[in-house]
């Protein structure tokens, strides 16, 4: 791989720039631009081994499992969250209001993680998603209940960039492969768990606990956070300017257009995607507005983001090589599909195979523990071998096989085969996704002030990819079942086949269920095969990141008795892979 480009010198009207987010800019550039340079030397009193590691890793498990199991327990209830509030057509913002307020202040709050410590980051977060999980157990309405999703969203946002920055802070980077592990294995967990706690509340009691569950487990987790977690300062922080007055300072030059403009740019998108083909004709001038305005306010925070430079809520030194761009096209896309078969697959089994909630919860096992097992596997052979490249380039191979083979799927596909074609799926999603978050983490191993929006960058990429998924596959999806109803049962009654497909088998008569069953069919087909374009994209991106070895790292007691030892091939942090 060519080195990184040099990164121009910030303009003039900057250079005089007094407060702590602007300052160091040109020690950041040079940081970034040496060649392979030792990584920062650890500070013992901040990185953790051994007992205290695991309980401060568990309460950051507790953390994951809060948010994982907020996004997956609605796979199976909510098309009976639809049916009561007699509003299919706006399930998608159900989901996508969530991923869409995570996406939004992802970015904001890796620059309020320069400002603040993670810790009391963390715990505000808990509380925000706490919360709007409690607006959405209240709800009497669709409506009530898309706006407690948002809430939720907000604060899920900084629950996850916090956890990251804490992990950064309190463990050494060839250790970071396994944890990050078993962050996606607990994800993958509540994957599994969620969907049958789903659906066997939504079939057996009410869908409402769905969020009242988040309230007990959310107190436990802050809890343990505030017990258990010692505060610390931002990484990269000058120890010198965190006073009262320092910190306010700071805050003031938050980069607020930044996060306005961000929140403006991808809520249109989405307005347009969902709007689409959906509620309304992809020529209406609602939807081109929509995206006309997507357009237009993503050119302005480009420009803006440039014209304040270091001081952006996204620093222009964040992109400093083509590896850079790739991991971030490439986490998108690994989560566009992800979401995509978490939210359809379901569908697939209620609507088609005529299952409760409980049983298609059951039925996306096999998608959940490929992806599970995978990531679990991946960390630990990443954190032996130190490479993570080879997952990378395979994760979209495997994606394209199982999203290719999904479209294949009719009324009489055996079971084995709709396992096995998960199975594929799964094992796609669960080699590309934690790894592409690793890898940010070794792009900036030298530069650990701006580790935290770096990070946010990834995290970022993945859940707007997550919330185009569902906006794309929405009107997909609405456009082709108009379409096949049309073709197939053109006299069922388009109002209960769209709104509750639930309800399919209850209240259509016998000679229509036929043709609706084929509707949803092949509806389905055409969403699940958007995966394979995605997967080719995917394997495009993963070739152009860069190929680099983690290598262990001296201990932070050997490492603070001999400071000024040089650094060796054999000890240093990354190595060059053979693959460039």
């Amino acid at each position: 791989m060519s080195k990184s480009s040099q990164v121009d010198a910030p303009s003039p009207r900057h250079s005089s720039s007094e407060h702590t987010l602007g300052a160091d800019a040109q020690s950041i550039r040079s940081a970034q631009n040496e060649k392979a340079p030792p990584p920062p030397a650890p500070e013992p009193s901040t990185i953790l081994t051994g007992s205290k590691l695991a309980i401060v890793f568990v309460c950051m498990l507790l953390s994951v499992f809060l948010v994982a199991l907020d996004q997956t327990i609605l796979a199976t209830a909510l098309p009976r969250i639809a049916s009561d509030f007699n509003a299919f057509s706006l399930q998608g913002w159900v989901s996508s209001s969530f991923v869409l307020a995570q996406s939004v202040f992802l970015l904001f709050y890796g620059q309020v993680l320069r400002i603040f410590p993670a810790k009391w980051v963390l715990i505000s977060a808990i509380a925000i998603f706490e919360l709007g999980s409690l607006v959405c157990g209240l709800s009497q309405s669709v409506g009530q209940l898309i706006a407690g999703r948002t809430v939720s969203g907000l604060g899920a946002a900084g629950l996850f960039v916090a956890m990251i920055q804490i992990i950064s802070q309190v463990t050494r980077l060839e250790d970071r492969p396994r944890l990050f592990g078993f962050f996606g294995a607990v994800f993958g967990v509540s994957s599994v768990v969620g969907p049958l706690m789903g659906g066997a509340l939504t079939d057996h009691v009410t869908w409402r606990w769905c969020f009242w569950i988040n309230l007990p487990l959310g107190g436990v987790s802050i809890l343990g956070v505030l017990f258990m977690l010692k505060a610390s300062p931002p990484l990269g922080s000058d120890p010198t300017k965190r006073s009262f007055r320092d910190i306010m300072e700071q805050v003031r030059h938050l980069d607020f257009v930044g996060a306005t403009l961000v929140a403006a740019a991808v809520t249109t998108l989405v307005l347009a995607l969902q709007w689409g083909g959906n509620t309304k004709p992809w020529g209406d001038k609602d939807v081109i507005i929509c995206f006309v305005f997507a357009a237009v306010l993503t050119v302005a925070l480009i420009a803006w983001e440039i014209y304040i430079d270091e001081t952006a809520m996204v620093p222009t030194s964040i992109f400093k090589s083509r590896s850079v761009y790739a991991l971030l096209v490439f986490s998108f896309l690994t989560r566009f599909s992800q979401l995509i078969f978490s939210y359809y697959i379901p569908i697939f089994y209620q609507a088609v195979r005529g299952h409760t909630a409980t049983k298609s919860g059951i039925d996306l096992l096999p998608f959940m523990l490929g992806t599970v097992l995978t990531i679990i596997s991946a960390g630990q052979i990443v954190g032996k071998w130190g490479y993570y490249w080879p997952f990378l380039v395979g994760s979209p191979i495997f994606l394209a096989l199982g999203s290719g083979l999904l479209y294949t799927l009719n009324g009489d596909t055996s079971s084995a085969k709709l396992v096995g074609f998960q199975i594929l799926a799964g094992v796609g999603i669960g080699m590309g996704m934690q790894n592409s978050l690793l890898a940010m983490q070794v792009e900036f191993r030298n530069t650990p002030k701006i580790l935290a929006q770096a990070t946010s960058m990834v995290s970022f990429a993945q859940f707007l990819g997550g919330t185009l998924g569902l906006g794309v596959a929405e009107p997909i999806f609405a456009s082709e079942l108009t379409k096949n109803l049309l073709k197939y049962a053109p006299n069922a009654p388009a109002a209960i086949v769209k709104e509750s497909p639930t309800t399919i088998r209850s209240a259509l008569p016998a000679d229509m269920i036929a043709g609706v069953v084929r509707s949803y069919t092949e509806s389905l087909r055409i969403v699940f095969v958007v995966g394979v374009p995605i997967a080719g994209l995917g394997l495009i991106a993963a070739s152009m990141i860069k190929n680099l070895r983690i290598t262990k790292e001296a201990p932070p007691a050997a490492a603070a008795a001999a400071p000024a030892a040089p650094a060796t091939t054999g000890d240093a942090d990354v190595e060059k892979g053979a693959v460039a």
